[in-house]
């Protein structure tokens, strides 16, 4: 047993020694993953972030309001 302890930690001496990089994740993502469309620019902040999900973009409401062009006039209806 103290010759298999002692050749454990032989093997652990080498790892150290040869300085094996460590695996350093992002912090996770936190903010919101739905965006509903608006009138203003929204920015999800997650650049360098691990995302857990998919970013969800709901359709644009029928509220929203219908805009048209017929080359002369704007209209918002």
């Amino acid at each position: 047993m103290d010759t298999l302890k002692g050749k454990i930690c032989e093997v652990l001496k080498v790892g150290a020694a040869l300085n094996v990089p460590q695996i350093i994740y992002p912090p996770t993502y936190t903010g919101d993953y739905t965006v509903t469309p608006s009138n203003n620019t929204q920015i999800l902040e997650t650049s360098e972030y691990y995302m857990l999900d998919n970013i969800t973009i709901n359709p644009i409401p029928n509220n929203y309001g219908l805009i048209t062009w017929d080359g002369a006039v704007l209209t918002v209806s």
